[in-house]
């Protein structure tokens, strides 16, 4: 491990990627825009039973309006990290450039990770715009008492979504489908992470999936930090399977990375096969 280079990598990848964001500001504009008819829709489908107030009684054992508003910024954040970081390699594919990237001595993982980090400055666009709609039409009040616990679900949360993006950047490239899969998993997401609605709303066999999804208990424990006034000991059983999600996810996308990369040696087709 050589801090020296992996930190010129970083800092290589990030600028680089940063400046493609910003080159086009009709993509700064979409990206502010895209999210607001997702939360939107998200509440609004509440509508047609009751008032705001109504809605908000409904699901106050949760947070009340706020659990969507929460809900929305996870699931966001999600779908930031899982085109940043799993579609990457796929993108110096498209480039023309990923059999260069895998001959080079480059530690790939920075590569992975410098990307997943520059795709939040899209993000937090968005994450902006969404608290900013939730106080501003729908007057959702946060209710914290640990601004620790706080920081330790967005740190959880991040570190294992990133570590979803690193499985999913390998496996896009031996699957060649990064855009079917990364479209394709979406509204699952979506569905069975509880975003508009709580994980306990599901049947029973559909909430054994719902468990097995990091998205979930990223969303339950910023729930409770944010809208509860949770603190560590609420969070505890969201964070240590987050945790254990995150470790899991790194090691196979290792593995992951591991066989393209001596499928780039041996053969040298990433691009053209």
């Amino acid at each position: 491990m050589n801090i020296t280079k992996d930190w010129r990598t970083f800092k290589a990848v990030f600028l680089r990627n940063l400046k493609l964001y910003t080159s086009y500001r009709a993509w700064i504009i979409a990206t502010v825009i895209w999210p607001l008819p997702l939360l939107a829709v998200n509440i609004y489908q509440y509508m047609a039973f009751g008032t705001a107030a109504d809605v908000s009684d409904t699901l106050k054992p949760y947070g009340g309006i706020g659990m969507i508003v929460v809900g929305t910024v996870v699931y966001l954040l999600y779908n930031r990290l899982l085109w940043g970081t799993g579609v990457s390699i796929q993108s110096e594919r498209w480039m023309g450039t990923i059999e260069v990237l895998f001959l080079t001595p480059t530690n790939k993982m920075i590569v992975l990770i410098a990307s997943g980090l520059s795709s939040l400055i899209e993000a937090s666009w968005w994450i902006f715009s969404i608290f900013f709609l939730g106080w501003a039409i729908f007057g959702v009040q946060p209710s914290i008492t640990s601004w620790p616990a706080v920081f330790t679900c967005v740190i959880s949360t991040m570190a294992a979504l990133l570590s979803v993006g690193v499985f999913f950047a390998g496996f896009f490239v031996l699957t060649r489908a990064a855009d079917q899969l990364a479209s394709g998993l979406q509204a699952p997401i979506r569905f069975f992470s509880g975003v508009a609605f709580p994980v306990s709303a599901l049947p029973q066999m559909l909430q054994c999936i719902s468990y097995l999804i990091p998205v979930t208990y990223g969303i339950s424990a910023l729930r409770k930090c944010v809208l509860l006034s949770g603190d560590f000991g609420s969070i505890a059983l969201d964070i240590a399977p987050l945790w254990f999600m995150t470790m899991i996810f790194l090691i196979v996308g290792q593995i992951t990375l591991r066989i393209v990369e001596r499928q780039t040696k041996k053969k040298g087709t990433l691009y053209l096969f």
